[in-house]
């Protein structure tokens, strides 16, 4: 079953849209890890040409990811899916749905960054691998499932337009937490740039909330009318 969604949900123009998202991150990684100095200069200042390096990707990533989620999910409500309904279970095609998505949105994780940490340890000098900014990384990755699971939840094949609505609203949002330090907010949808998720209650918060999310996920997709 997960070969027969990746078959229809993974077509040729999927696979084209990502290879080229995924080249432009090989560019934009290439051209940021080369400052165009000069050697010496790379040597002296390593540390700092590797502190700027990781702040400036992962910001790009960050986005970059976000944007490419959308735009895979955008096709989740498949007519294909309606005839299956009939020979399976709506709860088994459901998890089948949202096991493949979470599958695919974790290889697109995994895919950027390793273009991240491979192209400047190939082309620059000064790159070294940078625990701290791991993880941080590693603390961005739930707000992409998310997303995905909110995407999944709300969009379908007639309002496929709502989807790059709540991408905005979703880094808008971000934007909003990273400046005012609100603990109402992070109750709301608890992101990454929410002070909440830097304690052991904002994590717990975050499982239950996400936990919540896969439940809405199911009552909507069993309930509705196909």
């Amino acid at each position: 079953m997960i070969n027969y969604f990746f078959n229809h949900f993974f077509h040729k123009r999927v696979r084209i849209l990502i290879i080229i998202i995924l080249s432009l991150v090989t560019l934009i990684t290439f051209f940021m890890a080369n400052p165009f100095t000069s050697e010496a200069e790379l040597y002296l200042q390593s540390k700092e040409f590797n502190i700027e390096y990781y702040n400036r990707m992962l910001l790009i990533i960050k986005y970059v990811l976000l944007f490419l989620i959308s735009l895979v999910i955008i096709d989740h409500d498949a007519k294909f899916i309606r005839p299956l309904i009939a020979y399976f279970k709506r709860g088994k095609i459901a998890t089948i749905k949202l096991i493949f998505y979470y599958m695919l949105i974790f290889w697109l994780i995994i895919s950027i960054y390793a273009i991240l940490i491979v192209v400047p340890a190939l082309v620059a000098p000064y790159f070294q691998f940078n625990l701290k900014y791991f993880i941080e990384f590693i603390k961005i990755i739930p707000d992409y499932f998310l997303l995905t699971t909110i995407l999944l939840i709300l969009t379908r094949e007639n309002t496929k337009a709502l989807s790059f609505l709540i991408l905005i609203l979703f880094i808008v949002y971000s934007f909003i937490l990273e400046d005012i330090d609100s603990i109402i907010l992070s109750y709301i949808l608890p992101l990454s740039s929410g002070k909440m998720l830097n304690t052991t209650f904002g994590i717990i918060y975050l499982v239950v909330y996400f936990v919540f999310l896969i439940y809405l996920y199911y009552v909507v997709f069993l309930n509705e009318n196909i």
